[in-house]
């Protein structure tokens, strides 16, 4: 039996108002629960690696450095490297 890859949806989002300024932000829906301690790790990673970190107050993960195109691409690219499947919001596949 073939493991299936994690399943992931980016749902793109613009955080710059109030006190919070992003260069690119998204909310994950996808069923992150069904996820394993490694799998969440490896999310982790990505997310590091790319530039994003969580933000408590706004709820959404969200980069504040480089241009927004490039944070977005370089986190769909991580998470592809990492196995994930990108089920909505890959912007590599606009380019």
């Amino acid at each position: 039996m073939t493991k299936s890859p994690p399943v992931i949806e980016l749902s793109w989002r613009d955080e710059n108002y109030g006190s919070v300024c992003a260069v690119a932000a998204f909310r994950n829906y996808a069923g992150t629960l069904d996820w394993s301690h490694r799998t969440h790790q490896r999310f982790r990673g990505c997310l590091k690696r790319a530039g994003f970190a969580f933000h408590w107050g706004r709820c959404s993960y969200i980069a504040t450095s480089g241009t927004r195109e490039e944070r977005q691409h370089a986190l769909c690219d991580e998470l592809a490297r990492a196995g994930f499947q990108i089920d909505s919001g890959d912007v590599r596949a606009e380019a």
